[in-house]
């Protein structure tokens, strides 16, 4: 990603029309939306405790403001420019989907994988999700005036559903979910029809309340059983070669990790509970899976993980949801300690740490996370005014999308606008690199099909 934009910048230097790169820029709403938001991060140098951070939060951020540069200053303003790019990029992660689940599935004892979430091996699970779900709007785009390459598009679509629903990963079903909101607004908003809008987001917000409340019901929330150590540590240690008093493949002790499967099995937590174990079960602990409802993989697997996660919300770790919710607790309280001005750039992880040792959280070390909330995130390193200058970036681009009736752009805005209350999308390279290209190529008025 870094030599693709030195790339991009040696060729706007080479090629030297600055005065029409200039023109381009200041009549580009979208770069003067995130050019004002990266000076805000150089702004909130002036009140960092950790100045060394900041400058380098200011480094690895520069991609949000050099890359829509590159592609603003010159522009593509042919679609079949702008279909070898996307072109480029689906086959990128048709070749790496595949990888990805060949070596997954059949090459499995050559990798230390802990559950199907490590089958992206070449980014982030969590950006490489986003990306694949992405891919069903473009292919749709590609369709639409690519005759003779339907079939093929067709079969990619399903290909890249198939693999969304096995990687597991919770960021990709709701990108699919987010692609099913957008199709459904967009044509509210293309023709102003606000109240309808307003309608749906109210009934999501009742339909996410049940969602989360049916989650959470038929549930048991048992005392925890007696435990009769000897027998079990005896029983565990003759059917696995991970200590009981060790850790599992997820870094959770194995003990307690063997105390849930076993409740969830209604096995007694003795030597007799453990000796009913079957092989593949034993494997399933020693790789972290609490309850037996992981076992069984797919998406209706993860959802029961889920369902015992909200279940069990006294130990957070080693659960990607409960750790979640006890890093926007920790968030939220430091946002009100600055609402003001916010910690500044480069102080958000010192923040992090000072609060969640004051605040004496249940989280080890290992796991304290960040916001892992990009509007929260926002929140705390730049106070009020960050938030403002995130929503203006946010909303100028989704006015551009509308405005050029881009539904592939405003498709992309709204995984974005999605995902961003669940993930820090722009604390990565990759999560940068994704929001900044795709939001400065939708800002174009590239043509599309129907204009052509």
């Amino acid at each position: 990603m870094s030599m693709g934009i030195l790339l991009g910048l040696l060729n706007l230097i080479i090629e030297g029309d600055f005065k029409q790169y200039f023109s381009n820029l200041k009549s580009n709403r979208f770069f003067i939306a995130v050019f004002a938001f990266y000076v805000l991060h150089v702004l909130g140098l002036l009140w960092t405790n950790d100045i060394i951070s900041g400058l380098d939060d200011l480094k690895s951020k520069a991609t949000i403001v050099v890359l829509p540069l590159i592609v603003i200053a010159r522009p593509i303003v042919l679609r079949k420019s702008y279909k070898f790019l996307i072109i480029v990029f689906l086959l990128g992660l048709l070749v790496t989907s595949v990888i990805n689940f060949t070596i997954y599935h059949f090459f499995e004892s050559s990798f230390d994988f802990k559950d199907a979430r490590d089958m992206s091996l070449f980014n982030s699970h969590i950006r490489y999700a986003i990306m694949i779900a992405f891919t069903l709007p473009l292919l749709y785009d590609l369709y639409k005036d690519s005759k003779g390459l339907r079939f093929i598009l067709i079969l990619m679509g399903i290909w890249f559903l198939f693999y969304t629903f096995s990687s597991q990963v919770l960021t990709g079903i709701l990108s699919i979910v987010a692609i099913g909101i957008a199709l459904v607004v967009y044509p509210l908003l293309k023709n102003k029809k606000y109240i309808p809008f307003l309608f749906l987001i109210c009934s999501g917000l009742v339909t996410c309340s049940f969602i989360y409340v049916g989650l959470k019901s038929n549930v048991r929330y048992d005392k925890p059983p007696k435990v009769n150590i000897p027998s079990v540590m005896l029983a565990w240690e003759k059917k696995s070669n991970i200590p009981y008093d060790g850790k599992d493949k997820r870094s959770q002790d194995l003990k307690y990790t063997l105390a849930r499967f076993l409740s969830s099995k209604a096995y007694p937590n003795s030597g007799i509970g453990v000796g009913q174990l079957s092989s593949a079960e034993v494997h399933a602990i020693e790789q972290g899976m609490a309850h037996i409802s992981e076992m069984q993989g797919g998406f209706k697997g993860r959802i029961e993980g889920l369902r015992y996660q909200l279940s069990h919300m006294s130990d957070p770790n080693g659960h990607s949801l409960l750790q979640r919710f006890e890093a926007w607790k920790v968030g939220w309280s430091i946002y009100l300690d600055n609402p003001i001005k916010g910690v500044g750039t480069g102080d958000l992880n010192s923040a992090f740490k000072d609060k969640y040792q004051s605040l004496d959280s249940k989280l080890t070390i290992k796991n304290q996370i960040r916001a892992h909330n990009t509007f929260l995130t926002s929140a705390i390193t730049f106070g009020i005014l960050g938030v403002i200058c995130f929503f203006y970036l946010l909303f100028i681009s989704v006015k551009i999308q509308l405005r050029y009736e881009n539904l592939s752009g405003f498709v992309f805005w709204t995984i974005m606008f999605v995902t961003f209350f669940f993930e820090d999308t722009l604390e990565t390279q990759t999560g940068v690199t994704l929001f900044a290209f795709f939001l400065a190529l939708f800002s174009l008025p590239i043509p599309r099909p129907s204009m052509e």
